[in-house]
């Protein structure tokens, strides 16, 4: 008789275990929610940037990773993904002034990538792979989807551009 009424002034009170379960849970789902940063630097290999910091590597773990080297010197990996491959893919790409908008994870330390823009003179402007047939862009290299020809690399022009 007595066992539901202690279970209902447990709950009522905060719940069984000291109030910590429910609050904790939310705390610990708030600090794991992704923010988005936005980060400058160079898309490098991981073996090349490692062998410039006199650390060798075993290329067979390092040299297919790609990671963001900021502008004050530090290594971040980039998560594998569509928003990314273009870097991983292009090597054009790799070792110049990008700016990167990313997915940032306080116990993950991939940066997931929204957006890749690289320095073009003055502007950061967004690489993309255009087939001149059928007149349409994607975000990393392939033949085209649709006519099967190849695609080459632009970069998408600022809004304004009179080269639109």
């Amino acid at each position: 008789m007595y066992g539901g009424w202690i279970i209902a002034i447990g709950v009522a009170i905060g719940g069984c275990d000291g109030g910590s379960g429910l609050n904790k849970a939310a705390a610990e789902s708030a600090a794991a929610a992704p923010r988005v940063v936005s980060l400058q630097g160079e898309a490098i290999e991981l073996s090349k940037a490692l062998a410039a910091l006199g650390l060798p590597s075993d290329d067979d773990q390092t040299k297919n990773q790609i990671v963001l080297r900021t502008n004050d010197g530090a290594l971040i990996p980039l998560l594998k993904d569509e928003a990314s491959r273009a870097l991983f893919l292009d090597e054009r790409l790799r070792e110049r002034p990008i700016l990167i908008h990313a997915r940032k994870r306080d116990k993950i330390a991939y940066l997931q990538v929204l957006t890749v823009q690289v320095k073009i003179e003055e502007a950061y402007r967004e690489p993309q792979y255009y087939c001149e047939v059928c007149t349409i862009t994607v975000r990393y290299p392939q033949v085209c989807p649709c006519c099967q020809g190849p695609m080459i690399l632009k970069y998408k022009p600022e809004p304004g551009d009179p080269s639109r």
